[in-house]
């Protein structure tokens, strides 16, 4: 009987050059192509509660901008619906859905690298309590906009790795 081991498959991989030859490379390793980002965007000021939480998500991931070579602006939008009712016709649970407009320029030549739109989606419940009510609304908020960073950067990433 026969057992995958992962290990041996990663070193003998390695070991032929199996997963360079494949072309993997971690995005955000030493000369991944998050590499070229790393702490050079510069990020429109946030102005809101989800333009500042979109902001604090993209530097935790591609780091605060020390030397800006390139500028990120974006534009959030999210529509909230209530998609849930008890028998009394009260809303029970809410469908939250945002969609950020991106552009990211080279800051020394103006040209577009990447530009784009992304959305997400998230849903939370009511409550009776307006403590838990506004908890609760803030906590989805901010979970769709982590989204919508992440993807937004993604979506970059994709873009900066295949143009050099």
């Amino acid at each position: 009987m026969s057992s995958f081991n992962r290990r041996s498959f990663l070193m003998t991989a390695t070991a032929f050059g199996g997963l360079a030859g494949c072309g993997f490379a971690p995005v955000y390793g030493p000369n991944g192509r998050a590499s070229v980002l790393r702490e050079a965007v510069q990020l429109t000021a946030p102005d809101t509660r989800e333009d500042y939480t979109f902001v604090r998500a993209v530097e935790a991931q591609l780091g605060a901008a020390r030397t800006p070579r390139f500028k990120l602006d974006y534009k959030i939008s999210t529509d909230k619906n209530s998609i849930e009712l008890t028998r009394d016709q009260e809303i029970y649970r809410y469908h939250v859905t945002g969609e950020v407009d991106f552009t990211l320029t080279d800051q020394a030549s103006g040209a577009v690298i990447s530009s784009g739109k992304v959305t997400a989606f998230t849903a939370y419940s009511a409550s009776e309590s307006t403590f838990a009510a506004l908890s609760a609304t803030r906590d989805a908020y901010e979970r769709l906009t982590v989204q919508l960073a992440e993807k937004t950067v993604a979506k970059i990433l994709a873009v900066v790795g295949t143009s050099g």
